[in-house]
């Protein structure tokens, strides 16, 4: 007897009832592979689209976000018009440099000092100085005596076991009508743990629980990478 499909048995690519009609191709390749390939040609996405500087111990895929996200930040920066973003999480400084590139001036904050120096010099290396502004800072600490404008949009991508906090400091600097992009909110399948086993996790499920009672947001989280909610501001 067949079970019944489910609503939830439709949600991502890789279920089942969503690729029941790949059957492989000649040369072996993989399901995954198969549609990653897809969406970037379909997409018109570039792979590599910056030069870049990595740390010698971490891969690109450990440490970029992944092509078809940052195409979606694209995107957004380009249909909401944002000229000014801000980014909490540089890290190696993709999403910031695919920001300035969509149109925005981008001030992005990196904790580590390793990171925020391997940003500025992949932001001088893409000719992107003029464009991002990268502070080497503690973003629960946030300048908010240097913040004289308000921002467009604002991307929070680091310091997960702290993301409440830093999510109640950011959003008073969004203007109304503007959005917030939370990436990393699944956080590897902790979050849906009925106690997250990393601080990580915890500081994720935290900022799920704080803005689920925020009915001026319009929000969705999107199942795509590693979750990412969006929030626009009424």
């Amino acid at each position: 007897m067949n079970t019944p499909m489910k609503i939830w048995d439709k949600i991502l690519p890789d279920q089942r009832a969503n690729n029941r009609h790949f059957f492989g191709q000649s040369f072996g390749q993989s399901y995954y592979r198969a549609l990653y390939d897809l969406v970037l040609a379909a997409s018109g996405i570039e792979p590599e689209p910056f030069k870049l500087e990595i740390p010698a111990s971490f891969t690109i895929a450990e440490m970029g976000s992944n092509p078809i996200q940052l195409r979606l930040l694209d995107m957004l920066v380009r249909l909401t018009g944002a000229q000014r973003v801000l980014e909490i999480g540089s890290f190696i400084g993709l999403s910031a440099m695919t920001m300035a590139r969509a149109g925005a001036i981008v001030i992005t904050v990196e904790k580590g000092k390793e990171f925020a120096a391997i940003c500025e010099r992949n932001v001088a290396a893409n000719g992107l100085a003029d464009r991002v502004n990268v502070i080497q800072a503690d973003a629960t600490g946030l300048f908010r005596e240097a913040v004289t404008h308000p921002y467009d949009l604002a991307f929070i991508d680091g310091d997960k076991e702290h993301y409440d906090d830093i999510f109640n400091i950011v959003d008073p600097l969004v203007r109304p009508g503007g959005m917030i992009i939370i990436d990393d909110v699944l956080f590897h399948g902790d979050v849906l743990n009925e106690q997250p086993t990393t601080a990580k996790g915890a500081g994720v499920r935290r900022l799920l629980r704080l803005i689920r009672g925020r009915e001026d947001r319009c929000r969705l989280l999107l199942p795509v990478c590693n979750g990412l909610l969006i929030l626009v501001k009424a």
